[in-house]
């Protein structure tokens, strides 16, 4: 299957599951939420009491072991494949008209920050009292400005520079996990189609390795679309000759990764203070 095959699939299948998770609940409890206006951390369906400095703990808790957990199993691999930011690259490439593109990029940023704010108060809620312009819109739309600005302005800006995934990435041994290259450069036309389309401003795959890439693979793409026609395949592809992108990450990384990911489930355990034993529901019926 070709790479633009697999990386719009991808893409949108992590940004509808992202959208939908905040609206599966049973019993007024959601499938994940920092419910502060309740304290209480809601997991499964299950709420755990918690003040809201415990919450506030968690929510940093999962922000940091997420951070490096994916940094040492799929490193910039989900740059490519699951960050928005990516999607927002994707549909970019997809829509000439710079009237329709704002206007999608627009609409995609503020289902984003809709979703994102959702996290932490009712997307029923948040979506009737949407109109009010109640503390929580204002944060929808001060986080739907940022997105848009970011994705039609900054992203290779933001990408390279901002990113607290990148900072994380820039300091892991990269060399060894970088999943595309380019080769054969005596075949190379110089149409630099794989520098336009890349996201990050000033990027040259030809140049060689760039702590920069996103790996999203959109150079690879562009090449083979013009190598074809000189019944030629791509000159930029996977590191890796069986085309296995899993094989570039190390196994010391992935029980690194696993180990960080373990470590964050028993700090929001401890955090909890032993709230999955004692102070968890499973009907809402304790709750209000």
């Amino acid at each position: 299957m070709a790479k633009k095959q697999v990386l719009a699939p991808t893409l949108l299948i992590t940004f509808f599951l992202y959208v939908l998770f905040p609206w599966m609940s049973f019993n007024n409890i959601h499938l994940l939420m920092f419910n502060f206006e309740f304290h209480r951390f809601e997991f499964l369906f299950m709420a755990f009491e918690a003040s809201t400095h415990q919450l506030i703990y968690i929510v940093i808790t999962l922000f940091i072991g997420l951070l490096l957990g994916l940094n040492f199993t799929i490193s910039r691999f989900f740059c490519g494949y699951f960050c928005p930011s990516s999607l927002a690259t994707f549909i970019t490439s997809q829509l000439k008209n710079p009237f329709i593109l704002f206007f999608a990029i627009l609409f995609f940023a503020f289902i984003l920050a809709f979703s994102t704010i959702s996290y932490f108060t009712s997307a029923i809620d948040l979506f009737l009292n949407f109109m009010k312009f109640d503390m929580s819109s204002i944060f929808v739309g001060i986080l739907t400005t940022l997105f848009t600005s970011i994705f039609l302005v900054f992203r290779g800006w933001y990408c390279s520079i901002l990113c607290p995934y990148f900072f994380i990435s820039a300091i892991l041994p990269q060399e060894e996990k970088q999943t595309f290259e380019f080769f054969d450069k005596n075949s190379c036309i110089d149409c630099d189609k794989c520098v336009k389309v890349c996201p990050i401003d000033e990027l040259d795959i030809k140049a060689g390795f760039d702590i920069r890439c996103v790996q999203c693979g959109l150079c690879e793409s562009a090449c083979e679309s013009v190598m074809l026609k000189f019944n030629k395949t791509s000159l930029i592809t996977k590191k890796f000759k069986d085309r296995n992108i899993f094989r570039s990450f190390s196994k010391n990384g992935y029980i690194l990764g696993v180990f960080i990911l373990v470590v964050m489930i028993l700090t929001i355990v401890y955090l909890l203070n032993g709230a999955f034993l004692d102070n968890c529901y499973f009907t809402n019926k304790s709750l209000y």
